[in-house]
């Protein structure tokens, strides 16, 4: 019950960003999708001092998915035609879309591709492992 208004913000930064995500570049990403990013932000840094365990686990699967996802689109132009390598380029979707698209609204400050961006999220996933390892200790 503590979670909701964290479950709600990444709920609501899910659709408001989904579209804009998954359209980019020809998409626009307006400032709502700014104000709804940072409001899901502020909310992870807060309850990275009350809830350390089930926000360690989802910033370890953000790392990984960021990661993950700026491997793919690095390699992209390579895989294509390779069925096999086509399946394996095709696993980053549900990662970026879970990890990377609740965040995409600050996208708008630095119009980075969506490898490229995969990879500052992970940094900021990286910042909220910490903040949870630290908050656990004291």
């Amino acid at each position: 019950m503590k979670n909701l208004l964290l479950i709600g913000s990444y709920l609501l930064a899910f659709i408001i960003n989904l579209i804009p995500s998954i359209k980019h570049p020809d998409s626009t990403i307006s400032i709502f999708n700014l104000l709804v990013t940072i409001l899901f932000i502020v909310l992870l840094l807060v309850y990275s001092k009350k809830e350390g365990k089930i926000l360690r686990v989802f910033s370890i699967f953000g790392i990984i998915s960021g990661v993950i996802v700026f491997g793919i689109t690095t390699f992209e132009h390579a895989m294509i035609g390779n069925g096999i390598l086509d399946a394996i380029a095709s696993i980053h979707f549900p990662f970026y879309l879970t990890f990377i698209t609740p965040l995409f609204g600050i996208n708008m400050l630095f119009d980075l591709s969506y490898g490229f961006y995969s990879l500052w999220i992970s940094l900021f996933y990286g910042v909220l492992f910490a903040l949870t390892v630290y908050f656990k200790k004291y």
